[in-house]
């Protein structure tokens, strides 16, 4: 459940974009392929994370909820304030939990009525994104310990937000955005 981590990387893939295209016309797109390709790689860092937030479970676990959920909301509100642009980075880092999670589970289970919120459901797995990550942990992190749900790794949490954070207040210094171009 880290909204945040997903949305600060959806903006700093913009200007990863911006970087990569040294200034050509692509590199809104870049950006968000980009964006698009990181989740992947965030989901299969967490495995040094808690990872472990539910709505519904431990007071702890409730909090990492809230916490994470509130932030990540947070986050979008100000960078659509600061630049619309960022909503594509922010969207594409997005993309595989809004298709595999939300979309994917509602054509599943809207035929049952939506039993127990359909949150164990993994229908149609065949079309979820989420096989890349699946493909960095089977191969980069094959045999590494997942420490989802320790609790004293919401700290790592903490920390990879704070480290994005960084990149992005960098990345607006080295490649800031172009100023939008508004049509009349």
């Amino acid at each position: 459940m880290m909204i945040p981590a997903h949305v600060l990387a959806g903006i700093a893939c913009i200007h990863l974009g911006r970087l990569a295209a040294r200034d050509k016309a692509a590199w809104l797109w870049i950006g968000i392929g980009f964006a698009f390709l990181s989740h992947a790689v965030i989901d299969a860092l967490a495995i040094f994370t808690y990872h472990d937030a539910n709505p519904s479970g431990s007071l702890y676990s409730q909090f990492v909820f809230w916490f994470w959920l509130v932030g990540g909301f947070a986050l979008i509100y100000w960078a659509l304030r600061r630049d619309r642009r960022y909503g594509f980075g922010i969207l594409a880092a997005l993309s595989y939990d809004l298709w595999d999670h939300w979309f994917l589970r509602s054509i599943a289970c809207a035929p049952d009525g939506f039993p127990n919120g359909c949150m164990s459901t993994y229908a149609y797995e065949h079309l979820h994104l989420h096989h890349l990550e699946w493909l960095i942990l089977d191969t980069v992190f094959a045999g590494v310990e997942r420490h989802y749900g320790d609790e004293a790794y919401f700290i790592v949490e903490l920390l990879f937000v704070g480290l994005l954070c960084a990149l992005i207040w960098k990345l607006l210094k080295l490649a800031p955005l172009p100023e939008p171009i508004i049509a009349s």
